[in-house]
């Protein structure tokens, strides 16, 4: 473990948390990283960016297609230091909370929004239903996304967009319109470095044009419930998990197989295909 990341201190899920996570399907977690770990996470990303791609995804084959390589996907294989963020002491409470205590790995990228990007589509990763996936009180999402932001994002640089409340939508979908702004949208555009999105995956979400010069480049984990089954193409190598902590390899210890999305009774079936 880093020392960095052993000074941290963990945080707790409030009331207001839950209710604003089960009303509008997403946190903005301001201050989630020390100014210590996005240095640390910043130089390591340089660092993975150095690695042979083509040689190192060899063995993966036809399932690289399902890699968004922008640059860096399996960044916990590429770069197993990483490690940390699947249960850092500020996320991990949240992860418990919204997926379950024994919450596990989806898929993971280092993710870069580059000057002149054109925007992404509105998609989801979960269908919506009604419930939000909270039942009687308790939380059990099949797919939760953090993105550790690793530098500032303002209005026109690539921002993270969603609109709230689109997880329990029971409407026809809004996504296939080619639309770059929908009714009800939230905009991260005021977004600081260390800071953390944690969404519910069923939220439509998209990510927008960057005008600017600047590349926002954020650490993305995906994550679901104690059934979820790894993205195809991202099952993690044996060498990342002998760099684990046990509770690390716990949450790399999926079902076996690729990923499945289950089937909810009453659930509203939606799109998923997109970028953030």
């Amino acid at each position: 473990m880093s020392m960095v990341t052993a000074a941290v201190e963990p945080r707790s899920v409030s009331v207001d948390e839950r209710f604003h996570f089960d009303l509008a399907g997403y946190l903005h977690l301001h201050g989630a990283l020390t100014a210590d770990e996005v240095a640390e996470a910043l130089a390591w990303s340089v660092a993975a960016q150095q690695v042979d791609l083509v040689a190192f995804n060899a063995d993966r084959g036809e399932q690289m297609k399902n890699h968004l390589g922008r640059p860096v996907s399996r960044i916990l294989d590429v770069e197993p230091r990483f490690l940390r963020f699947l249960d850092h002491p500020v996320i991990a409470p949240y992860l418990a909370t919204f997926c379950g205590p024994d919450y596990k790995h989806i898929d993971n990228d280092l993710f870069h929004t580059s000057p002149g990007y054109a925007g992404g589509g509105w998609h989801r990763g979960s269908p919506a239903h009604d419930t939000g996936y909270c039942f009687a009180g308790r939380f059990d999402c099949p797919m939760v996304k953090v993105f550790y932001c690793l530098t500032d994002v303002g209005p026109g640089q690539g921002p993270f967009e969603v609109v709230p409340g689109s997880h329990k939508s029971q409407l026809q979908s809004m996504d296939d319109q080619g639309r770059l702004d929908l009714p009800g949208q939230h905009v991260f555009d005021d977004v600081k470095a260390g800071d953390a999105i944690i969404f519910n995956e069923a939220l439509l979400h998209n990510g927008r044009p960057n005008t600017t010069e600047r590349t926002r480049k954020t650490l993305i984990i995906n994550f679901g419930n104690a059934g979820a089954k790894c993205w195809v193409g991202y099952h993690p190598l044996a060498a990342t998990l002998a760099r684990c902590t046990p509770r690390q390899r716990q949450i790399l210890s999926n079902q076996p197989g690729d990923w499945e999305q289950a089937v909810v009774p009453g659930q509203v079936r939606m799109g998923t295909a997109g970028m953030s």
